[in-house]
C-alpha cells in the first residue's frame, strides 16, 4: 500500500511539472503582440508623413498653377460709346498694374496715356466721322504688351481725311449734310475759319516749315462736329528727271533724284514688271534701266524722309 502510495504521489508530482512546462510556451504571445503594435504604429506614422507630403505637394501645385494662370491673365478693355456727345471711353482694368495705355486711329500718330501702374485706368476720346479702326496697346508694369483693335463707324458727324503735299496738307471733308465751316490752326495759334455751304469740300492747307501739330475742325449745320488732330513737318517734295539716253552704247532710261534733306527710296516699274524698290537714305540718287526693244511704259517714284513724294511716267518705242 505504501508504495502505491507513493507512486501516486510522484504521479501527481510529474503531471504537476509537466503542467508547468505546458503553461511556459505562453510567454512569447506578448513578444508577438508588441511586434505587431510596432508595425502598426510604424505603418500609421508611414501613413501621416505620407499624408502631409501629399498635402504639401497639393499646396504647392495649387499655388503653382495660380502663379501660371495669372500670368496668363490678360488686361481687360472696354470701349464704351456715347453717340450723344459722340465720345468713346477706353477703360482698361488689370490684375497687375497697368504702365501706359497708347491708341490711335488707323495710321494716325499714337497718344499715350499713362496709367502709373494702377490696376484701373480710364479715359473719354472723340469719335470720329466715317468708318475708323481704333488700335489699343495696353502695357502692364512687367513690360508685356498687349493690342486690341475695333471698328467704330459713325455717320452723324462730318469725316476728315488729311494728306501730306508739298509746301502743304490736303484736306478732304465729306459729311451726310450741308458742312457749315471748317476751323484750322496750327500749334496753339489762332484758328483760321473757311465757310463751306456743301456735304464736301477738298482744299489745300499751307504747312509752316518745321515740325507742327495741326486741329482740323469740321461743323454741319445740325452743329455736329467732326476734330482731328495730326503732326505735320513743313517739306517739299524731291525733284526728280527721267530721260532717255544712251550710255556707253546702250539705250537706257537716267534717273536722278535729290532732296535737301534726303531720299528715303526709289520705286522703278518697267512694263508689267515686278515692281523694283531702292532703299537710297541719301541726299542724291543717280540710276540707269535698261531700255529694251519694243514699247517702254517706265514709272518712276521718288520718296523722301517725310514721305512726300514726285512720280514721273515716261513711255519711249525702241
Amino acid at each position: 500500500m505504501n508504495q502505491i502510495l507513493i507512486t501516486g504521489d510522484e504521479n501527481n508530482k510529474n503531471k504537476k511539472e509537466k503542467q508547468k512546462k505546458q503553461k511556459q510556451p505562453k510567454m512569447p504571445k506578448e513578444t508577438t503582440t508588441v511586434g505587431i503594435n510596432s508595425i502598426v504604429i510604424f505603418f500609421s506614422i508611414s501613413i501621416i508623413i505620407l499624408g502631409i507630403c501629399l498635402i504639401s505637394g497639393s499646396v504647392y501645385a495649387k499655388e503653382k498653377i495660380n502663379t501660371t494662370v495669372e500670368a496668363s491673365i490678360k488686361p481687360n478693355v472696354e470701349t464704351i460709346r456715347n453717340d450723344d456727345n459722340n465720345t468713346l471711353e477706353i477703360k482698361v482694368t488689370h490684375i497687375r498694374g497697368i504702365s501706359q495705355i497708347a491708341y490711335r486711329w488707323n495710321n494716325d500718330d499714337e497718344v499715350i496715356i499713362n496709367g502709373n501702374n494702377q490696376e484701373e485706368v480710364s479715359q473719354v476720346i472723340d469719335l470720329l466721322g466715317g468708318k475708323n479702326t481704333l488700335s489699343i496697346t495696353v502695357t502692364e508694369e512687367n513690360g508685356q504688351t498687349v493690342t486690341y483693335e475695333k471698328q467704330f463707324t459713325v455717320g452723324n458727324i462730318p469725316e476728315i481725311t488729311l494728306e501730306a503735299v508739298s509746301n502743304g496738307v490736303k484736306l478732304t471733308a465729306t459729311s451726310e449734310v450741308e458742312i457749315q465751316y471748317i476751323s484750322y490752326a496750327w500749334d496753339n495759334g489762332e484758328p483760321t475759319q473757311i465757310e463751306v455751304g456743301n456735304t464736301t469740300y477738298e482744299g489745300t492747307i499751307e504747312t509752316p516749315q518745321g515740325r507742327h501739330t495741326l486741329n482740323i475742325e469740321v461743323v454741319d449745320i445740325n452743329n455736329n462736329k467732326g476734330t482731328k488732330e495730326q503732326v505735320v513737318v513743313g517739306d517739299t517734295a524731291p525733284t526728280l528727271t527721267v530721260n532717255p539716253a544712251r550710255v556707253d552704247g546702250k539705250l537706257v532710261f537716267t534717273i536722278d533724284a535729290e532732296d535737301d534733306e534726303e531720299i528715303s527710296r526709289i520705286e522703278i516699274t518697267l512694263n508689267d514688271g515686278e515692281k523694283q524698290i531702292i532703299e537710297v537714305n541719301a541726299e542724291t540718287y543717280h540710276g540707269e534701266v535698261e531700255i529694251v526693244d519694243g514699247e517702254n511704259r517706265l514709272v518712276v517714284t521718288a520718296y523722301n524722309l517725310n514721305n512726300l513724294s514726285v512720280t514721273s511716267r515716261k513711255l519711249f518705242r525702241n
